[in-house]
């Protein structure tokens, strides 16, 4: 669909604002302040969202101009912290980019959101995990693992040099540590 020719230009300025600030964080390897400061801006982007509660506009006649702005609001939040995520999430901001349809995501972009502007058909960027799928996966993993009270075998359990020790033969070597100095 298309995008909105206005959208919440307020709100979107506080995400262009806090690029040189997120920008320093990667710049002085102060990843995870980064994630956070960048996380503090979806926190606002979900706020956005939950106080305009597009779901309902949807059902108001009349409203449309107003969800379509809201969501344009979105989607312009969205590619700005795809932005500032690519550099750790570069497969996600390459799918970004393919719904986006408006080139590679970078830093200087923002400074213009995305207005009168088609995007491509949503497809979902990653799925979420369900605890029945982990379950699934433990138990796959067990049936994988070899019970340790199974029998060794290989050249050495096969071939021994001589028998096993028991604990109390072990106990009784003495075994020391040394460095050396010089040779």
């Amino acid at each position: 669909g298309k995008l909105s020719s206005s959208i919440d230009t307020g709100l979107y300025q506080q995400w262009v604002d806090a690029s040189d600030n997120i920008a320093a964080r990667y710049e002085n390897r102060e990843y995870s302040q980064g994630m956070r400061d960048i996380m503090a801006l979806a926190d606002l982007a979900n706020q956005y969202i939950d106080e305009q509660k597009p779901w309902v506009i949807a059902k108001e006649e009349g409203q449309d101009e107003k969800l379509h702005e809201v969501c344009s609001t979105g989607i312009n939040l969205f590619r700005a912290l795809m932005t500032y995520l690519k550099p750790v999430l570069p497969v996600l901001a390459e799918k970004s980019e393919a719904f986006l349809n408006a080139g590679e995501l970078s830093w200087a972009g923002l400074t213009e959101p995305l207005l009168d502007h088609e995007v491509n058909k949503f497809k979902p960027l990653m799925t979420r995990v369900e605890e029945k799928d982990i379950d699934a996966m433990i138990e796959a993993s067990k049936e994988n693992i070899q019970p340790a009270a199974a029998a060794a075998s290989g050249p050495l359990a096969d071939h021994p040099i001589s028998d096993e020790i028991t604990f109390d033969d072990f106990a009784k070597v003495d075994l020391r540590v040394a460095r050396i100095a010089k040779a």
